[in-house]
């Protein structure tokens, strides 16, 4: 596996879960670690980058989440990462049909992961199993034990 989409929750681990989940953060950080390295492509898409601005309103006081916010895409995009942009909404509508899951925030991920060629999907999400038909779905340790 060389090509693969980071879904936010995933991306959420590595970026603030050092103290509240350091087993988690362990496996993220060496994913980032080999996406650095230039041993594994990571993927990460537009809608990624303002689901951790949301992440950082939701669970910081509203006088420091817009720079923890800030610091935080900061971080992430001063990786190795390939950032990849919004859906065209044709696109999003035909594909929507073939990637359904229970939360319909969680397509445009399904999508961009599939029309971007990554073979699976890195995520703590289980409402991604709902296509694991069609794109392999798994968590940062899985992908580091298969790897």
């Amino acid at each position: 596996m060389s090509r693969v989409y980071l879904e936010t929750t995933a991306i959420a681990v590595w970026l603030f879960g050092a103290l509240r989940e350091p087993a988690r953060y362990r496996a993220t950080a060496e994913l980032f670690r080999l996406i650095n390295k230039g041993r594994l492509q990571g993927v990460v898409s537009f809608y990624t980058l303002q689901e951790i601005y949301a992440f950082c309103e939701d669970n910081f006081p509203a006088t420091e989440a817009q720079t923890v916010a800030k610091l935080a895409l900061f971080e992430l995009l001063g990786t190795e990462i390939e950032l990849v942009p919004l859906l065209d909404r044709r696109v999003r509508l035909l594909e929507g049909r073939r990637f359904v899951l229970p939360d319909p925030t969680d397509q445009p991920h399904a999508i961009a992961a599939w029309i971007h060629g990554c073979e699976a999907i890195i995520t703590y999400d289980e409402h991604f199993q709902a296509v694991k038909d069609l794109i392999a779905v798994m968590t940062p340790e899985e992908l580091l034990r298969q790897l």
